[in-house]
C-alpha cells in the first residue's frame, strides 16, 4: 500500500477530517484528498502535518516507498510531465539525460 493510501487510512479513522488537515496547512480539503490520493505531490512540511495528525512518526507512516518534493522547481517539472503526451515524455526525458551527461562532463 503507498504511503499515502496508508496515511489517508489513518487519518479517517482517527476521525481527522481533511478540511481539518488543510486549515493546518492553509490549502483546501480538496487538495489534501488530492496529496492523499497520490494524485499531488506532498512536501516534507505537508508529510509532517499528516503524520502529527494521524499521531504517528513519519518514517512509520512514509514506510519505504515515498518520495516527497520539498523543491518549487521539482514541482513544477512533474506537474509540466504529466501534461506531456508519452512521445513528448519520451522526447524530453532523453533530452534532460542529454543535458545531465553534459553537466557531469563538465561542458
Amino acid at each position: 500500500m503507498p504511503w499515502y493510501e496508508n496515511a489517508a487510512r489513518i487519518l479517517r479513522a482517527k476521525g481527522v477530517s481533511n478540511a481539518a488537515i488543510g486549515r493546518r496547512l492553509n490549502i483546501t480539503g480538496q487538495a489534501v484528498q488530492m496529496k492523499l490520493a497520490g494524485k499531488r505531490p506532498t512536501t516534507i512540511t505537508e508529510a509532517k502535518v499528516f503524520a502529527e495528525l494521524a499521531g504517528i512518526p513519519v518514517a512509520e507512516m512514509l514506510g519505504e516507498d515515498a518520495y516527497l518534493i520539498e523543491v518549487r522547481d521539482e514541482i513544477e517539472l512533474v506537474e509540466l510531465y504529466r501534461l506531456l503526451t508519452p512521445k513528448q515524455r519520451t522526447e524530453w526525458l532523453a533530452y534532460g539525460r542529454f543535458l545531465a551527461a553534459q553537466s557531469h562532463d563538465g561542458s
